[in-house]
């Protein structure tokens, strides 16, 4: 009975539920040197996007300082309530209530909303999203085996996912999204005597969760769920292809402003350099303060991008050795020490390089600077040039 019972058929889930796909390909060391000599001409790619993208970053965030610093000296602060002739044409820092004629609609979802500089729908759709975990193990001789898990499961996504992209798309079909998000804005709202520009409405985040409306009328098939309208079988327990909608606004309230004034009309100011001014924020701020935070926000862009101009350089580095680390590859462990190795170079190169460039860029605004950067990359290469055979002689 137990050999009939070990020998009978094994009983697999129904297709549906099949959450999990395995893959596996090999690729044999000669095989693989297509793929290198690709990832070389990717990783010159790379080094060269990342030597332009560093030098464009400096260059802009110098002429956004150097525009902050001079308009936050010419700055005119002034009253919202009166139209002052005078300053047409100057930057100018204004607070006050805000006003806003009419209101704002969705009529997909019947929502009418007044007082309300924007109104934005949110749609979510459940469904099935795919994730890969790749495994790569290279065997005596240089050949490469592949094993690729992919994983689904099933969550609310804003984005419609295309399940035709799935490895496995049976069982895990995706329906079309009938409906999109929407964002209305105003589109005549006062700052005392000035209008708004609809760029200055476009910055203002500060969304507030809309309460349900009971008395909206919602397209077939949806119904109110707490502050989502919804549609499908059950909220709590919900179903591919079911959605829930979510309305915010961004009600009218007290806004500080900076930026130009042209006639009753607040506009971007072309400040230093080409920059535009063009600030606004939630509540009542002094333009010092505005200023001050504007300085803080773009130093911090400065050194995202500068990171992000880094790891791609390193990036293109690490690619670009690829053929000696598949040259190694025909024992495992070699390639592995090479591998590690050919990282190290590239992160000794990377740093005086990227360092190098900042200071080249920044040579043309503010030369004392970029020449102190260009002494620091000397010095690191230097040290580190140093340092690297010491420890490695040690170690042996």
């Amino acid at each position: 009975m137990r050999l009939l019972c070990n020998l009978m058929p094994e009983k697999k889930p129904p297709m549906s539920d099949l959450d999990t796909f395995t893959t596996t390909t090999r690729t044999s060391w000669l095989g693989r040197l297509g793929g290198t000599l690709t990832g070389v001409l990717i990783g010159i790619g790379m080094i060269i996007g990342s030597v332009v993208l560093l030098s464009w970053n400096e260059g802009r965030a110098v002429d956004t300082l150097t525009a902050l610093d001079a308009g936050a000296k010419t700055v005119l602060t002034v009253p919202a309530d009166v139209l002052q002739p005078a300053n047409d044409g100057r930057l100018i820092a204004v607070s006050g209530p805000v006003s806003v004629r009419g209101t704002l609609a969705d009529p997909a979802f019947g929502i009418d909303v007044a007082n309300a500089l924007r109104l934005r729908r949110s749609v979510e759709m459940y469904q099935w999203s795919e994730n890969k975990d790749t495994k790569t193990e290279t065997s005596t001789g240089g050949a490469e085996t592949t094993t690729t898990t992919y994983t689904y499961t099933r969550r609310w996504s804003a984005n419609e996912i295309d399940s035709g992209s799935f490895a496995k798309p049976q069982g895990h079909q995706n329906p079309s999204m009938t409906h999109q998000g929407l964002t209305v804005d105003a589109r005549e709202a006062t700052l005392g005597a000035f209008k708004l520009d609809r760029s200055q409405i476009e910055q203002i985040d500060a969304f507030e969760r809309l309460p349900p409306t009971p008395a909206a009328a919602l397209p077939n098939g949806f119904r109110w769920e707490g502050d989502y309208a919804y549609r499908g079988t059950s909220f709590d327990q919900p179903e591919i292809g079911d959605l829930r909608v979510s309305f915010d606004v961004v009600p009218a309230d007290v806004l500080s402003v900076v930026a130009a004034q042209h006639g009753d009309r607040l506009a971007g100011f072309v400040g230093e350099r080409n920059h535009i001014i063009n600030m606004v924020s939630v509540g009542t701020h002094s333009a010092e303060a505005m200023f001050a935070q504007a300085r803080s926000d773009e130093i911090v862009f400065t050194w995202i991008m500068r990171g992000v101009g880094f790891v791609v350089m390193l990036i293109g580095f690490t690619l670009g050795a690829g053929p000696l680390v598949w040259l190694a590859s025909v024992l495992p462990f070699l390639g592995s020490l090479v591998g590690t190795a050919t990282f190290v170079v590239a992160l000794v190169v990377t740093i005086p390089l990227t360092l190098t460039t900042i200071a080249i860029a920044w040579i043309a605004h503010r030369p004392v600077l970029g020449v102190a950067l260009i002494v620091v990359g000397i010095i690191v290469a230097v040290v580190v040039k140093r340092v690297l055979p010491a420890r490695q002689a040690k170690a042996a």
